[in-house]
């Protein structure tokens, strides 16, 4: 009788390595850290470079700020206050680079909470203003703002007075020692030469080994200081919180797609009733074969076949992805964040959250006092260089800049307004065109032109009715009785 040998099951495992996924951040350094722990940093600077993180990479944050932006730098003009026709020209040739300095301005000012604006004076032909100026004015000829990473700000003993420094960057520190030659090799000596020529104290004084310079009477522009601090508080600091923790749902998310994506393929050979022993060895590797070399590159079929006994089963093994497919997660933290920025979603997404439960003039009412007091903050920097303005080239006056109040009307209901105002004598024909953000100014000569277009075609001011008379004859007057006609005939 044959003799029976015992045998052992067979126990084997290959893994096949999965796809490498690159789920890392783009932010580096002590602030990553610090939003990875959900702490919000004390450091003005590590604040400042969060915010700014947050800026660019949260769709609401971004939204957000440039909403404010968009709302509060809109309709920047001068009113003429006490200066000529003639100043008022110069001054407006000034307010068209203005414009463009306060979004960017403003833009700062809500991510950081810190606006140094700085102003180059440079001599303008009066022929560049109008053809009739011939004479040659000192005015602004470009506004730039100095990065609030770079600034580094002190109380002194004096109330009411900082001490404003500003710290030499690196990369200008390279370019200056080096003689026109930025730290990647390349040349610009065009630029160094211009740098010498217009501040030529700065250059000398980097290469003696100064890093850090004092600001004379600079302008400064914060956002809300704590007490016993000189910096500002910028304005997503109360949602860098919200943030970081809707970041963090992000990153599980990645993270369960991630392991669907690279879901772990089990094979399973035997079963209970026909269980795969030592000597079914060379199963197992011709089946560890096959898949090594459908992994291979350039090894792609269309249908995936496998040789193997009846017993093969084959299951994928994937995270539960309940969490990844829930919406909700999102909704909480991204209303948190529109309540800490103060600013209501009907404005940011251009609709409530539920249809009809909303009124877009209330929900204007909570963030008209932010963007006025930003608009407020930043006009202290356009009357400085207007009074500049006037100073250097002797004006007699002085413009008053200033912004249109924001409107929380409804157009149509705001234009009925405007009417009650202008009947009773309240506003001028201009104001009441600005309500309906018109320029009445350049309608009047829009109006102007098309008479004398109209006259010289012969054409009628007011287009013709039924029954109407001609615009160059009198119609009869019919209230007259027939015998009063008959003697005016006489």
């Amino acid at each position: 009788m044959e003799e029976i040998t015992e045998k052992k099951l067979y126990a084997a495992t290959f893994v096949k390595e999965p796809t490498p996924m690159n789920t890392a951040w783009s932010l580096k350094g002590g602030t990553a850290s610090l939003i990875d722990k959900m702490i919000v940093p004390g450091n003005y600077r590590e604040l400042v470079e969060m915010c700014r993180f947050f800026y660019e990479h949260d769709g609401f944050a971004y939204t957000t700020v440039n909403k404010n932006v968009e709302i509060g730098i809109n309709g920047y003009s001068l009113n003429q206050g006490t200066c000529s026709e003639k100043e008022l020209a110069i001054y407006s040739y000034v307010d068209s680079k203005m414009q463009e300095f306060l979004e960017e301005a403003a833009l700062e000012f809500l991510v950081s909470g810190l606006v140094i604006p700085e102003v180059e004076w440079g001599p303008v032909s009066g022929t560049e203003i109008d053809p009739k100026y011939r004479r040659q004015y000192q005015l602004p000829t470009n506004f730039w703002h100095r990065d609030p990473l770079s600034i580094d700000m002190r109380k002194t003993p004096i109330p009411n007075k900082l001490s404003v420094f500003v710290d030499v960057p690196e990369e200008d520190v390279w370019f200056i020692l080096n003689n026109g030659v930025y730290a990647d090799g390349t040349e610009d000596r065009e630029t160094y030469e211009e740098l010498k020529k217009q501040y030529p104290s700065y250059v000398r004084d980097v290469k003696r080994g100064v890093r850090k310079f004092k600001l004379d009477n600079p302008t400064v522009i914060r956002r809300y200081t704590k007490s016993g601090s000189v910096w500002p508080t910028p304005y997503m600091t109360p949602a860098l919180e919200l943030m970081m923790h809707k970041r963090n749902l992000r990153k599980m998310d990645y993270s369960i797609a991630a392991r669907v994506i690279s879901a772990i393929m089990l094979f399973k050979l035997g079963n209970d009733e026909y269980p795969l022993t030592e000597d079914d060895d060379d199963v197992i590797e011709d089946l560890k074969t096959q898949m090594l070399w459908r992994g291979m590159s350039g090894n792609v079929e269309r249908v995936f076949q496998l040789f193997s006994n009846h017993t093969l089963a084959i299951e994928w093994i994937t995270p539960d992805v309940k969490a990844l497919l829930d919406e909700g997660k999102y909704r909480s933290v991204n209303e948190d964040i529109l309540i800490a920025l103060g600013l209501p979603r009907i404005v940011v997404a251009g609709e409530s959250s539920r249809s009809g439960s909303s009124n877009a003039e209330i929900a204007m009412l909570p963030p008209t006092n932010t963007i006025e007091a930003m608009r407020e903050q930043l006009l202290v920097f356009p009357k400085a260089v207007y009074r500049e303005v006037q100073r250097r080239n002797g004006f007699k006056g002085i413009p008053e800049p200033y912004y249109p109040p924001i409107r929380l009307q409804n157009l149509s209901e705001l234009i009925e307004i405007g009417r009650g105002y202008y009947e009773n004598g309240i506003i001028s024909r201009t104001g009441w065109a600005e309500m309906g953000k018109i320029d009445f100014g350049v309608e009047m000569q829009r109006i102007a032109a098309e008479r004398d277009q109209m006259e010289a075609l012969g054409l009628e001011e007011y287009a013709p009715v039924p029954f109407s008379p001609k615009p160059d004859k009198v119609q009869p007057d019919k209230a007259k009785p027939e015998k009063e006609k008959d003697q005016e005939g006489e």
